[in-house]
Formats: C-alpha cells, structure tokens, sequence
C-alpha cells in the first residue's frame, strides 16, 4: 500500500479535507510522494499526482483503471448508470459509447447541425449587443447557448420563443441541482426521496 495522511476511525480523512482541495492534495503529493492513500470513510481511495503516471494509467492500462464505484447521487442522476459517465466499463458502455460517438459525434452529424449552433451563438450575441449598458452573467449566457444549441439539435427549429424560454427556465435549475447532488459529500435516502 502507499503511504497517505492517517485518519479517524470510520470518517477516515474526511473531517480533515478542505474547500481548496487541490492545494490540500498537492500539499500532500509533496509530502508523501506522487502516490498517496487515503480513506474518505471506509472507501480507500488512491490519489495519483504525477502526470506521466497518470499518463501510463489512462493510455496503457485504461481498462484496468476504468471501473470506478459509483456513489449514490451517481445512481440515481443517472437512471442506476444507464449512461457513458457512470456505467462500469463492460460491453453496455461500449455499445453506448459507439451509438454516441457515432450518431452524435460523427464528422457528418455534427456537419449536419452547423448551422443550427452557429445560428444559436448568432442570436445570442444579437441579444447581448442589444444590453450594451446591462450586466451578464456569463455562466448562464454559456448554459443558455449550450441548451439553446442542444435543442435545437434536438427537435430542430420547431421549438423558438417563449416556449424556448420556458424550457430552459425549468431545465436550468434542475441541472444546477443535479450538479451539486452529484458533487456533496453525503446524501441521505429517505423512503424513495433524497436530500443532500
């Protein structure tokens, strides 16, 4: 086993992490080397700081290194791992990693869509110009373009305007909510419902 920082019975390391994590783990790197342990409550995690191992890692042994535990928020996002992010690396991954890279990501399909992002970044740029005085706040300009341009992928041009709007008004705060359920350190299930 490497060597990590000791932690406390049943939590682990967890009580001693910090909100500047990267900094927390590379002062560690510096003090235990580039391959360091340490146990988030009962779960032993392996944390690796070097670049070219990293590097080895994920080029030479990739289907060693590719399963990882799937937390509870991962699950349930994710319909129990029905999707590339959070499904094990077996033959189900692979298939829905060849419909995505093929249906979705191929040279032609993105070709075919061109002009429906391009006229999506359009429209918002003409928006912005037209509140030259006004704030923006940048984060939801970019979701708005992303969405904007996924929909439009989607179902083409037949959804525009209000409609528009009032899907990307519901869907923003459901993603933000998913993004933070995903990322919390602990989350609770109770009876079917679940708080983070």
């Amino acid at each position: 086993m490497p060597p990590g920082p000791r932690g406390l019975p049943i939590v682990g390391y967890l009580p001693f992490l910090r909100p500047d994590m990267h900094i927390q783990f590379t002062e560690l790197a510096r003090k235990y080397g580039p391959i360091y342990k340490l146990w988030l409550g009962t779960k032993l995690c392996i944390v690796i700081s070097s670049p070219s191992i990293i590097k080895e890692m994920v080029r030479d042994h990739d289907t060693v290194f590719a399963n990882r535990d799937s937390t509870v928020a991962g699950r349930i996002c994710s319909y129990n791992g029905n999707d590339i992010g959070f499904c094990p690396c077996d033959s189900g991954w692979r298939t829905r990693r060849k419909l995505f890279v093929h249906d979705m990501l191929s040279n032609s399909s993105l070709d075919a869509t061109f002009n429906l992002r391009k006229d999506e970044v359009r429209k918002a740029i003409r928006n912005i110009h037209t509140k030259i005085d006004a704030r923006v706040k940048i984060c939801e300009l970019v979701f708005s373009i992303s969405l904007s341009a996924i929909m439009s992928m989607v179902w083409g041009n037949t959804v525009e305007g209000e409609k528009k709007d009032r899907i990307g008004a519901s869907f923003s705060p459901l993603v933000a909510r998913s993004f933070r359920f995903v990322g919390s350190k602990r989350v609770r299930l109770f009876s079917g419902s679940c708080q983070v």
